[in-house]
């Protein structure tokens, strides 16, 4: 009895041994993949919890008395799929009607302050319909034409590397038609650690080439805005930066240039589906001279209430471009006419007149309606990489605010 009891004993140890070692090697290996993926993939970790975290910043929406109860809706959708754990949502109706939205905390995800309608974003490359404005304000007054070339307004008088660049028009600039394609060749405004030549050298414009003739190909490009930057200087008389701050009355906004470094009424940013850039990415450019292409900030309120006062104004405006010809209008950031492209995926749809904007940490879009609707979102954050979100969150705005 007493061997059969140790024989027992020992087939009872020797099962515990095992489990212990299968744990052990359970817990060796979980610890072995979980430090494998923070090596590989650092950000992983922080971006798996923003499902989590995502929620709660849904639950943190609030918005103006009155509101559209899809304005709600589309904040919502914005913390899940536009990767921004802040964000302002404004809109105003064709009859004038103004209502705002806003999702999150200034600080952080559960911090000490709420978001409000009055925290700054940067407004990235929606600063270009900004800019758009102005020129075609210009325009109006009959003081430059859209048939006028960039060269002769900035009376460049060296000869031309391509003699194409003199055929360059304000219109082939607002329209991204001027020749030049970032996608093939360097986006010199963002150039890591390098000043651009535009605008401070303008002279350089005579030493680049063009890879296709003006007005043959769209190609969105961050040095035609720096050029019409140029062109209202040369024109009003004055600084870029003056002339929109007097031609907005931005002393009475909270639209503002930002110069690189965070502003203490400006919201923070969150950087974890950046795949390379950080905190501290504005070091590496230099936004004195991205004033005209994406140099601006304020709250969404201000900025849609100055897209929707130039409607207004004629008898041309963002919505006049030619934003049909030789594109395709179902795919996003095509068919671009005066700071903003025409997104309509099928015939039944109700065009949208859309520019977006992104730096790193940030997200922004305008869209616009043919009957004059104007709806501004700013965000802090960012779509994880390779989500391609951007067709479905304007669908999603489509269908909820637009859809008869």
């Amino acid at each position: 009895m007493g061997e059969f009891s140790g024989q027992v004993i020992v087939a009872v140890k020797k099962k515990s041994c095992f489990k212990d070692l299968v744990a052990i090697i359970v817990l060796v290996s979980v610890l072995a993949v979980v430090s494998h993926l923070v090596i590989t993939n650092p950000m992983g970790p922080s971006r798996l919890l923003y499902y989590l975290q995502a929620p709660v910043v849904q639950w943190k929406v609030k918005c103006s008395v009155g509101a559209p109860e899809w304005m709600s809706k589309i904040q919502r959708y914005a913390s899940l799929n536009m990767g921004a754990a802040a964000s302002q949502l404004a809109y105003i109706g064709p009859g004038g009607d103004q209502h705002h939205c806003e999702s999150g905390w200034k600080d952080k995800i559960w911090g000490d302050e709420s978001l409000d309608a009055k925290v700054r974003f940067r407004f990235a490359s929606t600063t270009k319909t900004v800019t758009a404005i102005a020129v075609l304000n210009l325009i109006n007054q009959n003081k430059v034409s859209l048939d006028d070339t960039i060269v002769d307004i900035l009376e460049l008088r060296q000869t031309l590397k391509d003699p194409r660049v003199g055929n360059i028009t304000i219109e082939h600039l607002l329209s991204h038609r001027a020749g030049w394609d970032r996608e093939r060749t360097q986006d010199v405004m963002f150039l890591r650690n390098i000043k651009p030549w535009c605008p401070s050298s303008p002279e350089k414009l005579s030493d680049t080439s063009l890879l296709y003739n003006p007005g043959e190909m769209e190609a969105y490009s961050n040095l035609g805005y720096c050029l019409l930057g140029l062109a209202i200087e040369k024109v009003s008389g004055k600084t870029y930066r003056d002339y929109i701050r007097d031609s907005f009355e931005m002393n009475n906004t909270t639209l503002e240039f930002i110069d690189g470094p965070y502003m203490l009424d400006e919201v923070s940013y969150d950087f974890r589906h950046e795949e390379f850039y950080g905190v501290n990415y504005y070091k590496a450019f230099d936004f004195q001279a991205l004033s005209s292409s994406a140099g601006l900030s304020g709250n969404a309120l201000d900025l849609a209430k100055l897209v929707s006062a130039s409607l207004s104004i004629g008898p041309i405006t963002i919505l006049n471009g030619d934003m049909s010809s030789g594109c395709n209008s179902a795919n996003i950031q095509e068919c671009y006419g005066y700071g903003v492209y025409r997104y309509q995926p099928n015939d039944k749809d109700i065009p949208l007149y859309i520019h977006g904007g992104n730096l790193p940490g940030a997200s922004s879009v305008i869209v616009v309606t043919p009957d004059g609707s104007v709806l501004v979102w700013l965000g802090a954050g960012s779509p994880r990489p390779g989500s391609k979100v951007l067709p479905s969150f304007y669908n999603f705005i489509r269908e909820s605010a637009f859809a008869d």
